[in-house]
């Protein structure tokens, strides 16, 4: 599945970049230390709560309330995460010429020597950013990461890693993909092991340069706060309590994925899917708990949105 997402704030920030206009202290700085400058400045909902960096003796570690991210001193070592729940995985960079990170203004820019970098920001719930920057038609189209979990590939786009014991590990946001006009650049994702490549179709005719490329990386379940199992005359209500999570980043699957992660397999056949999926894109955050009741029939999807969501 090909993804096209609009991030207008991510566009202005391309776009401040290729005019030039950039803030008055970027001249003294080195050119990952300008990208992240433009960006902290043109969008703020981007990166503008990314968590402070320091550089260590182990690499870059980020000052988080909850959970551990260390980003690598140099690009040939790999992110390693801690979710606040204790879970873990390690993603790698794309493989190219090594350089070591340059730590600016909450990010750790590394130049691959390809026509591209990846710019990586730490977000205060312990998600990590990797964003690449393409330069030119040059440029590599595609960017893999390899995880030391083994990824699922779903057939709406979307991507989840489980580790050694099958359990939730990390959940792939959708990918996206913007030219320095700000116009969408159709990008996907393939899996192979536990390898991630983000395709980025930037030689299509009429892609402006430079590119901006995305995936967002959370650990552990993050969707949900809790979800509990209640009784009444009817039978069994399971009662969702979403975080606030933008959803619409996030494909149905990797959804339904995290809640399968949490409930017993006997709440995760399709009724209960199309229930919470409605519940997702109708109700959001302005009725909670979202409650999927085992009474009602398997109608599918529709006629389940046409129900209010429990038909």
């Amino acid at each position: 599945m090909r993804t096209t997402l609009t991030y207008a704030t991510a566009a202005a920030v391309v776009a401040l970049i290729a005019a030039g206009a950039l803030p008055a202290n970027a001249a003294e700085a080195g050119p990952g230390s300008e990208l992240v400058a433009a960006v902290a400045e043109a969008a703020p909902d981007l990166v503008g709560s990314a968590a402070p960096l320091a550089d260590t003796s182990s690499g870059v570690e980020a000052d988080l309330a909850q959970g551990e991210v260390t980003l690598p001193g140099s690009s040939n070592d790999p992110i390693v995460a801690e979710a606040a729940d204790g879970t873990t995985f390690s993603v790698a960079l794309p493989e190219a010429g090594s350089s070591d990170a340059e730590v600016s203004d909450g990010a750790a820019s590394y130049d691959h020597g390809d026509g591209s970098s990846s710019v990586v920001f730490v977000n205060p719930d312990a998600s990590v950013t990797i964003t690449s920057v393409i330069e030119g038609a040059d440029s590599p189209s595609t960017f893999s990461y390899e995880y030391d979990v083994a990824l699922e590939l779903f057939a709406d786009g979307g991507v989840v890693g489980y580790d050694s014991d099958g359990e939730l590990a990390v959940t792939i946001a959708l990918p996206w993909a913007l030219d320095a006009n700000g116009r969408n650049v159709d990008t996907w994702y393939s899996v192979e092991g536990n390898t991630l490549t983000q395709h980025v179709d930037h030689r299509a005719e009429g892609v402006a340069y430079p590119v901006v490329a995305d995936p967002v990386n959370y650990g552990g379940n993050f969707m949900y706060t809790k979800i509990l199992q209640n009784s009444s005359s009817q039978g069994t209500i399971i009662s969702v309590y979403p975080a606030l999570v933008k959803f619409p980043l996030y494909s149905n699957d990797t959804i339904f994925a995290n809640y399968k992660a949490i409930v017993p397999s006997t709440y995760e056949t399709q009724k209960y899917r199309d229930q919470l999926i409605c519940h997702v894109w109708n109700a959001g955050q302005l009725k909670t708990p979202w409650n999927l009741d085992s009474w009602r029939p398997n109608v599918g999807y529709n006629a389940t949105v046409l129900a209010l969501c429990n038909p």
